[in-house]
């Protein structure tokens, strides 16, 4: 369930409408954290920095823990509260 951040770092879809999500380093940060940015339709964009919880969960506080799993194989990421997320095409 363990992953690199670096390996999900970009834009990513759902193909059921649930809303947009860039997965990006912040060089600023010490340490070069990396971010959840959710981007709504009306414009809205929340940007929450990635934790790692005991047990190597990787989640974001959005109104609640939202889980990040990623399925390399698959090439899917999935958020909790939103389902199976593709990568973008450019």
């Amino acid at each position: 369930m363990d992953f690199a951040l670096y390996e999900v770092a970009g834009e990513w879809e759902s193909r059921s409408g649930s809303p947009r999500v860039r997965i990006y380093r912040n060089p600023g940060r010490r340490g070069g954290g990396f971010y959840v940015e959710v981007s709504y339709k009306d414009g809205t964009r929340f940007s929450r920095p990635v934790r790692k919880y005991w047990g190597g969960i990787r989640y974001f506080d959005l109104y609640g823990y939202v889980a990040l799993a990623y399925d390399a194989g698959r090439e899917v990421l999935q958020l909790s509260a939103y389902g199976d997320y593709y990568r973008a095409s450019e």
